[in-house]
Order: structure tokens, then C-alpha cells, then sequence
């Protein structure tokens, strides 16, 4: 079973949310992030004894809810206070998922984030549901007062 291209999903699914010694249970399973307890069961499946229960529950609610997995895409919880459970998951390429992180800016300076990679920073916030990208700057200030200048010169207001 291990070959189903949805196996390793579900493999890492239990592993962050309930193996306390697995590298990001921290931020999952920790914070109470959680699978739904039929898919946990990693007993061998009553008929089919090379694969678990959990993972035959967990494929048939994928295949019949979600449909096949697209290219480019993965699993994503939709609301992301809630665990792994029916009707929280949904199929997302990586734009969707990163938007749908609980990132923290760190920066000290709102609507300026890293340049992955880089020593430069960057500018964007976000006006309603569209993020309004400004630009690559060489200093954090620099890119701070960018983002203001331009939601000033597209008359909007400062404050969130």
C-alpha cells in the first residue's frame, strides 16, 4: 500500500499530529491539530490485510468527497484551527496553501516579509481578499514605507 500515491498523506497526516517526536508536531499536533479518529486506526483492514483500516477510510473518503488529486496539488485543511477531518480538507496547489498559513510576520515591521533565500524584502498587503504585491526592497524599512506610499496613492486607508 505503501506505493498509493496517497499513503505518504496520510502517513505524514498521523505522524505531525500525533508522534510527539516527529519535527513539526509542534505545530500540529500539539496545538490540538488532530486527524479524525477512523483514519487513525492502523490495524490491518478486516478483508484487505495488507492495508490498515484507517488508510482504506481515509483513500475512500478522499476518492468519493474530493475526487483525484490534481497535478501540482495537496492536501489542505481548509479551516486551519481544525484537524484532519471530513468536511476540513480540500484539495490546494501552493499559492492557496500558502495564503491559507497562519504565518506570523516576524519582521517588526507590518506588511514587509523575507525574500526566501535572499536579504532582500518584500512588500505586500492585502486590500479586502486581493494582496496587492509591491515590490523587492534592499532594507525592511525601505519596503515598509513602499507599502505605505502606495496604499496612500491609491487612497487607502492606512489602518487594517
Amino acid at each position: 500500500m505503501h506505493k498509493h500515491p496517497l499513503y505518504n498523506t496520510w502517513r505524514g497526516m498521523l505522524e505531525r499530529c500525533h508522534s510527539p517526536n516527529a519535527r513539526t508536531y509542534l505545530r500540529y499536533g500539539a496545538k490540538g491539530i488532530l486527524v479524525f479518529e477512523e483514519w487513525r486506526n492502523t490495524s490491518r483492514h478486516p478483508q484487505v490485510k495488507r492495508w490498515s483500516l484507517g488508510f482504506c477510510l481515509f483513500l475512500d473518503y478522499v476518492e468519493v468527497e474530493l475526487g483525484e488529486k490534481p497535478e501540482g496539488y495537496s492536501l489542505d485543511r481548509i479551516n486551519t484551527n481544525k484537524g484532519y477531518v471530513p468536511g476540513n480538507l480540500r484539495w490546494a496547489d501552493a499559492s492557496l496553501q500558502k495564503k491559507n498559513q497562519k504565518n506570523k510576520n516576524k519582521t517588526g515591521f507590518k506588511y514587509v516579509y523575507p525574500v526566501t533565500g535572499s536579504n532582500r524584502w518584500q512588500a505586500e498587503y492585502k486590500l479586502g481578499e486581493r494582496r496587492i504585491y509591491v515590490g523587492v526592497f534592499k532594507t525592511k524599512e525601505q519596503a515598509y514605507y513602499e507599502a505605505l506610499a502606495n496604499r496612500l496613492e491609491h487612497n487607502w486607508l492606512i489602518y487594517p
